[in-house]
């Protein structure tokens, strides 16, 4: 059995625990970390890893948004939402962990069709120039993260999420409906070039049509058919998704 907390533990633990929790503590001081845990209790101690994990809990049963929606096997819904916040969404760390989308305004469907998804009863805000989505819940957004990665955005490129062949249409969906264009003559993907190379990759080998026309610019990219075929066979193969 270990002795009792010496004064020199104890005052370290006091000086030490908020910032760097029991885990850290324990390992220093040669104890478990409920040991550590427990003598905070007695002297009124939390740490922002205690704080960080029962705000994480809370999140979890919140009933604003359906919390587990990035666990488990991904289905063409999580493929649809992911390609839409890998086309325009990003992720909001200052205050609170918020998944933020947009469309401009008058093209609010998409992101109707995203909080359907995703059981979520957050507003959508209106601004002057566009619609704003953002589901703010820390639990919903660290779940993305590990599953999928960060989204790309201004200051770096990213890389798609890792989903099955079989999901490509739906997150090739998604992404449309957030950043590109769709009509009898054309169909046209816009956004940063890791993704934007893989749907142009995926559809060229599930479609079997002719590689796409790109332009570029100083960051994202643009892909575009024009042809025909390739428009009504991609068009079918969009409708596809569930």
């Amino acid at each position: 059995m270990r002795q009792m907390w010496t004064a020199t533990e104890r005052r370290l633990l006091i000086a030490h625990y908020a910032e760097r929790g029991a885990t850290a503590l324990a390992e220093e001081l040669g104890r478990t970390a409920d040991s550590v845990s427990s003598q905070a209790r007695r002297h009124g101690l939390s740490s922002r890893d205690y704080r960080r994990r029962t705000g994480l809990a809370r999140a979890s049963v919140s009933p604003t948004v359906n919390t587990r929606f990035f666990e488990g096997e991904p289905t063409p819904a999580t493929a649809f939402v992911l390609g839409y916040i890998w086309g325009c969404g990003s992720i909001k760390h200052k205050f609170r962990k918020v998944i933020r989308t947009a469309c401009p305004r008058g093209h609010s469907k998409p992101l109707k069709r995203i909080r359907d998804l995703m059981r979520s009863s957050h507003l959508i805000q209106t601004s002057e120039h566009q619609h704003v989505l953002e589901i703010c819940n820390s639990y919903l957004t660290e779940s993305l993260i590990q599953h999928f990665g960060v989204p790309p955005g201004r200051a770096h490129d990213g890389q798609p999420p890792c989903l099955p062949d079989t999901l490509l249409a739906s997150f090739a969906a998604g992404h449309l409906s957030a950043t590109g264009s769709r009509s009898p003559q054309s169909v046209r993907w816009f956004g940063h070039a890791s993704v934007i190379a893989w749907i142009a990759a995926g559809i060229s080998t599930q479609v079997n049509v002719p590689p796409p026309k790109y332009l570029n610019d100083r960051v994202r990219k643009s892909i575009v058919w024009v042809d025909p075929t390739s428009v009504r066979a991609i068009s079918e193969w969009l409708d596809s998704e569930p």
